[in-house]
């Protein structure tokens, strides 16, 4: 995804030219997050007694991330003004061992934004599968406002360490104040990111959500997802699917401050 802007503020970062181009997912305004999200530690797991090994794809780093789908090309199936339809069929390979089949349907309206993401498991056992969203934002004036229960600050190696409990649940700041790269859990799936003259409100069915908000950046991340960094808690069954929405809505400044 290349931008989105409501009578003409910009509620995601807009992609450069050069990002484009180079169709560097880095650079764009949101992009998925399938078979997994954030960090698998030294790009190895262990599922059903068996340990599995994949390609490590965010160097210099150790480590998997953001599973296959950010990287991979996806097929068109269908395209108009408000709705583009996105396929993925992923057979196993050395990036992700178990086959799945994925889609993700964007639809526009004039305030809102809904990218729906569903990958469906295509092997004869339960395997790890799970979507989630990556969008930017941009970052100049805004304050983030959620609830959730325990924040996971990194380690060293980026992955979580001990969680802290939120006393009151509740997480409000002015991005550029604080520089960011933590998990949380128990998110209600409600967020809101509040800019002077423009306010957007975050939707999203998963419990979980990362936080990135890089120091002196011109952009931060808010990203809906289903489990923690390193944990493929979530398990699909052969021939059931899992799926995350993210709906960005647009509203008048007046219903959020």
């Amino acid at each position: 995804m290349t931008g989105w802007t409501v009578d003409g503020a910009p509620m995601l970062r807009a992609a450069s030219a050069e990002a484009i181009t180079a169709r560097d997912p880095l650079g764009m305004a949101s992009f998925p997050l399938v078979p997994f999200s954030n960090r698998i530690a030294d790009a190895r797991f262990d599922w059903a007694g068996e340990r599995y090994a994949i390609a490590p794809n965010f160097a210099p780093e150790p480590h998997a991330i953001h599973g296959i789908g950010w990287t991979s090309a996806w097929e068109v199936r269908e395209a108009c003004d408000d709705r583009v339809v996105l396929t993925l069929d992923h057979a196993g390979d050395a990036r992700w061992p178990f086959a799945f089949a994925a889609e993700q349907v964007v639809a526009l309206t004039p305030d809102t934004l809904t990218v729906t993401l569903t990958a469906r498991n295509l092997e004869a056992f339960d395997v790890p599968l799970a979507c989630g969203h990556h969008p930017y934002f941009p970052a100049a004036g805004a304050r983030l406002r959620f609830a959730a229960e325990r924040r996971w600050p990194p380690d060293a190696r980026m992955l979580p360490d001990d969680p802290v409990e939120i006393a009151d649940r509740q997480v409000d700041f002015a991005v550029a104040e604080r520089a960011l790269d933590c998990a949380f859990s128990g998110w209600d799936g409600v967020a809101t990111i509040a800019w002077p003259g423009r306010v957007l409100q975050i939707e999203s069915e998963v419990d979980h959500a990362v936080v990135y908000t890089p120091g002196g950046a011109p952009h931060f991340c808010f990203e809906p997802v289903a489990h923690l960094p390193n944990a493929l808690s979530v398990a699909v069954a052969p021939g059931a699917s899992h799926r995350a929405t993210m709906r960005l809505i647009a509203q008048p400044v007046s219903v959020r401050a």
